[in-house]
């Protein structure tokens, strides 16, 4: 099987599981109907992006915070702008939990 498809497959996977999780973690009140017009490519960028970050924050040579995740992820996809704790709610969706937990020490 041609590993280019292989990998096509495990990214629409992927992209439906995130699509998921942001279903399952948004606030009861909150519509996600803003990651509708969310496309592969952008998650893709998105996640490779949350990727790198959470190797940073693992490193520690550099002090990260949910801020400095916000600012980056707005500049991959600007329309997440518009959803209220969007950045928060791709953290948890795409971040390990250990990860996620040292990114929101690091705000206290």
């Amino acid at each position: 099987m041609d590993t280019s498809f292989t990998r096509l497959i495990y990214d629409k996977i992927e992209f439906i599981e995130f699509r998921q999780n942001i279903l399952f973690l948004k606030q009861p009140q909150h519509k996600a109907s803003i990651f509708f017009e969310l496309h592969l490519d952008d998650f893709l960028r998105i996640r490779d992006f949350t990727k790198n970050f959470s190797k940073r924050v693992v490193l520690g040579n550099e002090k990260l915070t949910i801020y400095d995740y916000e600012k980056e992820l707005f500049n991959i996809w600007t329309p997440i702008k518009s959803y209220p704790s969007s950045s928060t709610l791709v953290a948890k969706a795409l971040m390990s939990e250990d990860v996620f937990n040292q990114l929101f020490q690091s705000n206290n």
